[in-house]
């Protein structure tokens, strides 16, 4: 009998995006759902994506580098934070919103997220992580990488036969070589590509896998079509901050992480920057703060 399961990853705070997504993979049958992390900040309603994976019991949960940036600036880090760099602002003042919005328990799951995954489906061996094994963030699994980059996902399994990873937001089937299937799943929310023609379509982007005794029987790439105008609206409703910033992601696929002009106007209309260090003032200090130096992966997908 046929076993169907759902890959997906990189949601980033969009729960309308992920509802459809689940939606669909509900008509589907699926048995279980694979998150690969990338749940926490960048969306207005990350608090929702958790909350709507509890609901379908989701039976894997990793460690995406945005929520390990979450994690080091509610580490309330000595150093790391620079208040001159707009994105770090940026990143505490999206922190400070899921802070308010997360419950004690949602963030213990957090903190205490693993960073690999491994099943064993009818034999098939599955490896997961949301980049390389070791190191959530960087880009060195962006699809036109070379060899090497993506034999690392295996080089520590060598019985694996299929490994996932997310991170880079765009849909991947190759295979390392020793001949072992990689697959990424794209995103959910912020599906990217570097074409424009690819990147104009912004439905969500999971992955599909069927499995029997006979091993793999299907590899499915789903696009999900979904309410962009509602998911604004929700953000606009519970004052996400930049939400004109998430607008143009939404809709557009160009993020303005990086964008140091436009997130320097934003920050000083809004008082951002004075409001991100008073949050992390008030926060209170870790017991063992050994967290001191920069964001591991502040800027990536």
């Amino acid at each position: 009998m046929d076993y169907r399961i759902a890959v997906l990853s990189d949601s980033h705070g969009n729960a309308s995006a992920l509802s459809a997504a689940l939606s669909d993979a509900k008509k589907h049958g699926v048995d279980e759902v694979w998150s690969l992390g990338d749940i926490a900040l960048g969306g207005a309603t990350s608090a929702e994506c958790y909350d709507l994976l509890e609901q379908v019991g989701a039976t894997q949960y990793l460690m995406g580098n945005w929520e390990s940036d979450y994690n080091f600036i509610m580490g309330k880090p000595k150093k790391g934070v620079n208040f001159d760099d707009p994105t770090d602002v940026y990143f505490t003042i999206l922190a400070q919103y899921e802070h308010a919005r997360y419950t004690p328990q949602r963030q213990a799951q957090l903190r205490n997220l693993p960073m690999t995954g491994r099943k064993v489906i009818d034999n098939l061996v599955f490896t997961m992580s949301h980049n390389l094994p070791t190191k959530n963030h960087g880009h060195s699994l962006f699809p036109t990488e070379t060899q090497t980059n993506f034999d690392v996902l295996t080089e520590n399994n060598h019985d694996a036969d299929v490994a996932l990873y997310a991170h880079t937001h765009t849909p991947v089937w190759r295979y390392t070589s020793n001949g072992q299937m990689v697959l990424n799943p794209g995103s959910i929310g912020q599906i990217w590509f570097t074409r424009d023609k690819l990147l104009a379509n912004r439905a969500a982007s999971y992955l599909l896998l069927t499995i029997s005794e006979k091993g793999i029987e299907d590899v499915d790439f789903h696009r999900v079509p979904y309410d962009m105008d509602g998911e604004l609206q929700r953000a606009k409703d519970l004052h996400f901050p930049y939400v004109d910033l998430y607008q143009k992601l939404m809709f557009t696929g160009h993020a303005s992480t990086h964008d140091a002009a436009t997130l320097t106007k934003v920050n000083a209309e809004h008082h951002y920057r004075e409001q991100a260090i008073e949050f992390l003032n008030s926060l209170p200090a870790p017991e063992n703060q050994d967290n001191a130096g920069n964001m591991p992966g502040k800027g990536d997908h």
